[in-house]
């Protein structure tokens, strides 16, 4: 999305590389625009995420420029049979850029095998709202494996690192009975202090992590959070 020549610019990129050249894809699609930003739908184009599948995801937003990112719904690594897939994201933001990011569940299915990386790299003046939601196993079923691994810095100096580590032999000692992560990321601008205090994890170079453990996934949901933080940076839930 264009605010023309010279101006701040939101650019979202995927890639898919696949052993079938029919398989899925994801495609961005921009639901609306104005000058200052743009709102992106991440739309998958089939059955995502079989064994072999390597997603990629390179989402830019230059300085001043907004955007605002929604999936339509959650997405399921199916069982491998001894196969692996991976899903990896790349969110860079200029000086003064804001990134809104709603995600949905990922489910990561009995027989799955996962690497799924985010790294975001901000500018000074970026702001980044994050919402994810890790399920391991579909209902009845026992934890696939992934390996989660999250970097996010500003001005190249680290915020959050994090390696989670997660299959049917680390999943109940790591989440004690649970199977749902879900968090909320907010990082830069005016991040809001007076958030809720209940599972909140104020980030020491700054910022504000709040992750819940469930069982089930609309139990383990951070709505307080993320409509707060939406509501303070002026984005769009």
């Amino acid at each position: 999305m264009s605010r023309g020549e010279g101006e701040a610019r939101c650019r979202v990129r995927s890639a898919v590389t696949v052993s079938d050249p029919t398989a899925a894809s994801i495609r961005p699609m921009v639901v609306d625009h104005d000058r200052n930003g743009a709102r992106v739908s991440l739309v998958p184009e089939g059955a995502l995420l079989l064994a072999g599948d390597a997603i990629e995801i390179d989402v830019t937003v230059d300085a001043g420029a907004r955007l605002d990112l929604i999936e339509p719904g959650g997405t399921v690594a199916f069982d491998m049979r001894g196969g692996t897939a991976s899903w990896s994201v790349l969110i860079t933001l200029g000086p003064g850029a804001a990134l809104t990011w709603a995600g949905e569940p990922f489910v990561v299915s009995a027989g799955a095998d996962v690497q799924r990386r985010t790294v975001a790299r901000l500018a000074a003046g970026a702001t980044l709202l994050l919402r994810e939601s890790l399920v391991l196993g579909r209902y009845g079923e026992a934890p696939g494996t992934i390996r989660q691994r999250t970097e996010v810095t500003r001005d190249r100096t680290p915020l959050l690192v994090e390696d989670l580590p997660l299959d049917a032999t680390t999943t109940p000692a790591l989440l004690g009975g649970h199977r749902v992560v879900s968090s909320v990321l907010a990082v830069g601008g005016s991040t809001p202090v007076e958030g809720p205090a209940v599972d909140r994890f104020d980030l020491d170079q700054g910022g504000t992590l709040w992750r819940r453990l469930g069982v089930h996934a609309h139990e383990a949901g951070l709505p307080e959070a993320w409509h707060t933080a939406v509501r303070c940076q002026g984005a769009r839930s």
